[in-house]
């Protein structure tokens, strides 16, 4: 696979996509909240972050020479994910809270992501964005338990 440093237009649009809902979460108030579980992964919570950084980077920057194909079944499944994120999303804004919800807003943006980096052709760009996805899964599991003791 060759590789080069460069701009990935579709790279960004697949990074923009998801990000939409979290838009919302900052401007809207949402009934359900994961709290301030902060202090009990400062280590994990840097290193998902550094994580992320990367694979967002290499998302947009890194492009393959290879040509992606636009009419791709990949493209479908893209989609689907993207989707299912959204109505967990939904589920989330209106309080309908539970660990399935938790999770699946954990797992379907890195499913997404991964997905998209394969269409992509930007390999490389999966051992982040799976790292990431390991760290936000287990984040997300402890800020949900720590939570659903507390009620």
């Amino acid at each position: 696979m060759n590789y080069y440093f460069g701009f990935s237009f579709y790279g960004l649009i697949i990074f923009l996509l998801p990000m939409i809902p979290n838009l919302f979460y900052f401007i809207k108030p949402v009934p359900y909240t994961l709290g301030n579980n902060e202090n009990k992964h400062v280590l994990l919570d840097i290193i998902e972050n550094i994580f992320r950084v990367v694979f967002f980077t290499m998302l947009i920057l890194v492009v393959s020479e290879q040509a992606i194909k636009i009419h791709s079944t990949h493209i479908i499944w893209i989609v689907i994910i993207l989707l299912l994120y959204y109505v967990f999303w939904g589920f989330f804004f209106i309080g309908k809270v539970n660990l399935i919800i938790i999770l699946g807003l954990a797992i379907f943006p890195v499913t997404y992501f991964i997905l998209s980096e394969i269409w992509l052709h930007n390999y490389i760009a999966i051992i982040p964005t799976g790292l990431f996805g390991i760290i936000h899964v287990i984040i997300s599991y402890s800020d949900y338990e720590f939570n659903d003791k507390r009620r």
